[in-house]
């Protein structure tokens, strides 16, 4: 917002970068966001023992043989690889949103490390569809609408975490 004040006035270029526009995606956007959740799926697939390993303890998978320098890069480019191409299309505010919120949600539940990033994937996937529809017959703002559901999911989840 700034940054904004200081170039007197809305730019419409930073305000698409901020909030995304959902309009302006076309077709060859979704085959390449097709093509790259493809990649990261097998990669988190073919990596996920490493990826936990590595989680819960970085030196101890180093020791046992794991490419941990290698994995490490990879998770990065490819987190990179999604937020880049991410975010012409939904704007940063959301992706940052939709990196946090879930995961906070879904660590309610005091599950397994498996099951936490179903119940994420499943608040997000619930937030961007629901926040979809609602702005569409509400007239509101995508990118506010699917934050504040995702808000709203949280807020239920804290009522019902384990104890």
């Amino acid at each position: 917002m700034v940054l904004i004040s200081l170039a007197h006035g809305f730019n419409v270029g930073l305000l698409n970068y901020l909030f995304g526009s959902i309009v302006t995606v076309k077709q060859t956007d979704l085959y390449i966001i097709r093509v790259l959740g493809a990649v990261v799926a097998t990669s988190i697939f073919l990596f996920y023992k490493e990826l936990i390993y590595i989680t819960f303890d970085e030196e101890s998978a180093q020791v046992s043989g794991i490419p941990t320098r290698f994995i490490n890069t990879l998770l990065i480019i490819l987190a990179a690889l999604t937020v880049s191409l991410s975010i012409p299309i939904v704007g940063v505010l959301l992706i940052s949103a939709l990196m946090v919120i879930p995961v906070v949600t879904a660590l309610q539940f005091r599950q397994s490390f498996t099951k936490t990033i179903v119940i994420a994937e499943l608040v997000s996937l619930f937030s961007v569809v629901t926040g979809i529809f609602a702005s569409f017959y509400l007239n509101l703002s995508t990118g506010g609408t699917i934050v504040l559901i995702s808000l709203v999911v949280f807020a239920l989840s804290l009522g019902f975490r384990k104890r």
